[in-house]
């Protein structure tokens, strides 16, 4: 688990001063100073969040600062589009439409999704299945949502091509991070705090941008209002995001293969697919458009990703019910279900089957002197070199404390033998690194087979522990099979 010490003053600061530009910004509104001052002060709280995106990166030093440079040179772009926007036209500039600010307010959205993709790449480099399902609910609900209430109506009430196409390419831009974002959020690894805080900024982002699409297009809205107020705060949890600690440790590779399956992932894929009838809801209380067969081709889609996200869950349940969390090996469970099941095939095949148990010598004496730790590493080599010798077909599994079982289908009792000597062998042929020592690890060994020895799965054990426990008693380190085989 990665711990942090309290965030460096500067990210306290940050956030204090994101609060009083807030603050600041709507008082000037209610006391109706002019509208230069308002739209510096608006303009200064977009250009604090580059500012601090770029001081983030000097001061937690992240080992790959690309990521955060283009996510920096994106909240860069963005001060300069609302520069140019609210500020340069007070100054006697003339701005067209589409503006010369829609250009640097544009390239926000590729220079941060390209910062975020190579945050995934690095923390996660391979196909994370489930990660990749997670974010595509997530994007089809949001998909859905954005083209039923933000791009359709905006390119519905453009006035001409030109226009239409850059008044879409603001939702479609913001639905790219949504996109990348979500990927970014749900994909394995601990979430650090920096994560949230990015995540909370894509998301204030997202929805505010949605807002203001739908005031432009009924003419509700009036700058100075709460959304600027909610676009500054977006624009702080940016800048928090670069400044906390934990942000040089989001490029770093996370350690776990997949995402856990928590309570709030599980809350909000449930929730998602639910904004598709939620949007024919309120579109048919609206009398508007209900889209229907977007919304058909939405619900589709995610009802395939939620049934292949269950299924996915289903199956890492049963993985995790069938595989000892310390070895890798399958549990007993899956043993003693393999062996009915294999028995009952012999039974009709008239094949051998042979049962190979395996202890590991003094194993309470490894744990007595090198600790608890060393034993765990004792069984993992063991289960190791157990699988390296095995066919693919043969079942191992951690069959006790220390004790291990081999399921050998179609294998008479002399064959067994073989392999139960060569994984006595291999096992014994390298001592064990615990720590400064080096120990030397062996395993006593008992081999029992079907119809020869036992007549039924249950007599089978019996025979092959009892077998076990003679070659403990007779010295340890050897195999042992009745002498009648």
């Amino acid at each position: 688990m990665v711990t942090f010490s309290r965030p460096p003053a500067v990210f306290a600061y940050y956030a204090l001063t994101g609060i009083v530009i807030m603050a600041a910004h709507r008082a000037a509104t209610l006391l109706g100073c002019p509208e230069l001052v308002r739209n510096l002060i608006y303009n200064t709280g977009t250009l604090a969040a580059a500012v601090a995106v770029f001081a983030g990166v000097r001061i937690n030093r992240p080992a790959y600062r690309l990521p955060w440079l283009l996510i920096g040179a994106g909240a860069a772009a963005s001060a300069l589009g609302d520069f140019l926007y609210y500020v340069y036209p007070l100054l006697g500039g003339v701005l067209a439409n589409p503006h010369v600010a829609d250009i640097p307010f544009l390239s926000r959205f590729p220079l941060i999704a390209a910062g975020l993709v190579l945050l995934i790449r690095r923390r996660t480099p391979g196909w994370d299945g489930p990660a990749a399902i997670d974010a595509g609910i997530v994007t089809v609900a949001a998909c859905l949502v954005s083209w039923v209430f933000v791009i359709n109506p905006v390119t519905v009430a453009a006035a001409g091509p030109l226009v239409a196409l850059t008044s879409a390419a603001y939702p479609v831009g913001d639905l790219l991070l949504i996109v990348v974002g979500a990927r970014l959020l749900l994909g394995a690894g601990a979430g650090l705090t920096a994560m949230r805080l990015l995540g909370g900024y894509l998301v204030v982002y997202f929805v505010s941008d949605a807002v203001y699409t739908v005031q432009a297009i009924d003419g509700t809205y009036a700058f100075g209002g709460w959304l600027d107020m909610i676009w500054i705060g977006g624009s702080t949890l940016l800048g928090l995001a670069a400044l906390h600690p934990s942000m040089a440790l989001l490029g770093e590779r996370t350690r776990t293969s997949e995402p856990t399956a928590s309570r709030r992932r599980l809350m909000l894929l449930a929730l998602a697919p639910l904004l598709a009838p939620a949007t024919l809801a309120v579109q048919t209380l609206r009398g508007a458009n209900m889209h229907p067969l977007v919304v058909a081709v939405g619900c589709t889609a995610l009802f395939l990703l939620v049934v292949a996200r269950l299924a996915g869950l289903v199956e890492a349940q049963r993985r995790t019910a069938i595989t000892d969390a310390l070895t890798g090996l399958h549990t007993r469970r899956y043993f003693e279900e393999a062996l009915g099941a294999e028995c009952a095939r012999a039974a009709r095949t008239q094949d051998p089957l042979s049962l190979v148990l395996l202890d590991v010598d003094h194993f309470k004496r490894v744990n007595d002197t090198y600790g608890h730790s060393a034993g765990d590493r004792v069984l993992c080599q063991v289960a190791m070199r157990l699988r390296s010798v095995v066919r693919a077909g043969d079942v191992v599994a951690r069959y006790g404390g220390e004790e291990f079982a081999v399921l050998l289908p179609r294998t008479g009792p002399q064959d067994a033998y073989v392999v139960a000597e060569r994984l006595r062998e291999v096992i014994a042929a390298a001592v064990m690194e615990l720590g400064t020592a080096a120990v030397p690890v062996t395993v006593s060994v008992g081999v029992a087979a079907i119809p020869v020895h036992a007549p039924s799965a249950e007599d089978l054990v019996l025979a092959t522990d009892r077998l076990l426990y003679d070659s403990k008693e007779t010295g340890r380190n050897r195999v042992s099979m009745p002498a009648q085989a």
